[in-house]
This record gives C-alpha cells, sequence and structure tokens, in this order.
C-alpha cells in the first residue's frame, strides 16, 4: 500500500472530515487497466493504421494481448487512483487538537489599548512607525506579528467607526 500525491477530489467526496487527515494523504492503490491497442501498422509508409483491438486481453505470454499480438505497453492504459478512508480513534483526534496553534486572546484593557494605538498609527503597520510599533508591542508583551494580525482582522472597526 502507497500514498499517491495526486489523489482527485472527487475520490475525496465519499468521506466525512474527520476521516481526512490533511497531514498524512490517504492511501491509495492503483486500479490499471488497458483500452484500445494504439500500434500503427503502418508507420513505415508515414501513414496511421490502427488494427481495431479494443481491449487488451492476456494471453499465454502476460505481456502480449491475446487479440492483436501487440506489446501491453501499445495499449492505452487507464490508472484510476482508489482513496481508501482512514479511520482515527478519539485519541487521535485529541491528540490533532492539542497540536494546534492554540489562538491568541487579549484581555478587554488589551484591547482598548490596542485600538487607541492603532487609531494613533492609522491602522496600518508603516515603516517609518516601526520603532513605535515595537516599543509598544514590548510593552503589551506581544510580537510585532502578533499586533500586525490583530490590525488586520480589527481594521473594520476603524471603517465601521468612520
Amino acid at each position: 500500500m502507497h500514498t499517491h500525491p495526486s489523489i482527485s477530489i472527487n475520490l475525496l467526496l465519499n468521506f466525512t472530515m474527520s476521516d481526512i487527515n490533511i497531514n498524512h494523504p490517504l492511501p491509495t492503490h492503483e486500479v490499471v487497466t488497458y483500452k484500445e491497442c494504439l500500434h500503427n501498422h503502418s508507420t513505415t509508409l508515414g501513414h496511421v493504421t490502427y488494427d481495431g483491438c479494443v481491449k487488451y486481453i492476456v494471453g499465454e505470454d502476460a505481456l502480449l494481448c491475446a487479440c492483436c499480438g501487440s506489446h501491453r505497453n501499445f495499449h492505452h492504459k487507464n490508472t484510476i487512483f482508489i482513496a481508501e478512508p482512514q479511520t482515527q480513534t478519539p485519541d487521535q483526534v485529541q491528540e490533532m487538537r492539542s497540536k494546534r496553534k492554540k489562538r491568541t486572546t487579549f484581555s478587554s484593557e488589551q484591547k482598548n489599548k490596542l485600538i487607541r494605538f492603532a487609531e494613533s498609527v492609522g491602522w496600518k503597520p508603516r515603516k517609518e512607525k516601526k520603532d513605535e510599533i515595537e516599543s509598544f508591542c514590548s510593552e503589551m508583551g506581544i510580537t510585532r506579528r502578533m499586533f500586525v494580525v490583530w490590525l488586520s482582522n480589527n481594521r473594520h472597526r476603524a471603517i465601521n467607526n468612520a
């Protein structure tokens, strides 16, 4: 059993989201069938002539078609990847939830400070105010990235209040 990186979305629709773990692709297996023969029998003459064999049939030699005698490689190969659902135990689900990054939450006092400061910088983290933003973030005990994300998520307040 191996995994294939290009599982079509149609195969995934049969499963619920709890069955799918995005960190580990679904195990799949291939179903290979060979269709019509594409052996051109008149290539030396510069023409295209097929023999009309519509499906590869295994003969005595596994690689030669019993119908037309051509090698299996001349037949159109059709590969289907079938996904197999992975069921997860409650322990595995709980472990995945515990690995998630915790959301940053701010107290109402911190939110008020953030709003006042955001209004003073114009709700945009401009480069010329980088030192001011850095000192504010260190005073608040947050990273600059946390402040920028908070600005992006709460910028609508400035638009709605204006």
